[in-house]
């Protein structure tokens, strides 16, 4: 008699713990969806940061007669853009295509320098956004949350 009773009681149990789990399981998958989206959200920058920063790193070393010539400076621009979009190319960030700005001093895009003074930095800076594709509970908008990344390096081709 008492094992028949052990064996009802422990049935409820196994039914209390179904109706437990059930109750608890969406209220922890909502509460686990923002750390997990903050996680991605983290990880796409700082993919795109070391993006600008691999960037900067390679234009800051073109020689200073490659900045001099117009073409050899474009070409060098184009070559830093590649270096940030190959990195970060396997990220998926959003509807928007990411954008790559590179900087070769203040106002100059890299053109070439000719006979003006070579640039003091070299800034790359990266612009994408982010949506939550996996849960779609964090409220990113129709674009996403905007990730910008910027690096700033020394010229040492001077």
């Amino acid at each position: 008699m008492n094992t028949i009773l052990r064996r009802l009681n422990c049935r409820r149990q196994r039914g209390a713990a179904a109706v437990e789990l059930a109750i608890v399981l969406p209220i922890l998958i909502i509460v686990m969806t923002v750390p997990i989206f903050f996680g991605r959200y983290f990880w796409h920058y700082t993919v795109a940061h070391k993006a600008a920063q691999d960037a900067a790193r390679y234009l800051s070393t073109v020689s200073e007669r490659e900045m001099r010539s117009p073409s050899l400076a474009a070409t060098a621009g184009q070559i830093a853009n590649g270096i940030a979009a190959e990195e970060i190319a396997d990220l998926s960030p959003g509807r928007a295509a990411p954008t790559i700005e590179v900087f070769c001093g203040a106002a100059n895009n890299c053109i070439g320098y000719g006979e003006l003074p070579m640039p003091e930095t070299i800034k790359v800076r990266v612009t994408m956004n982010i949506i939550d594709n996996v849960f779609g509970v964090v409220g990113t908008g129709l674009y996403g949350r905007a990730i910008k990344a910027e690096a700033e390096v020394r010229y040492v081709g001077r």
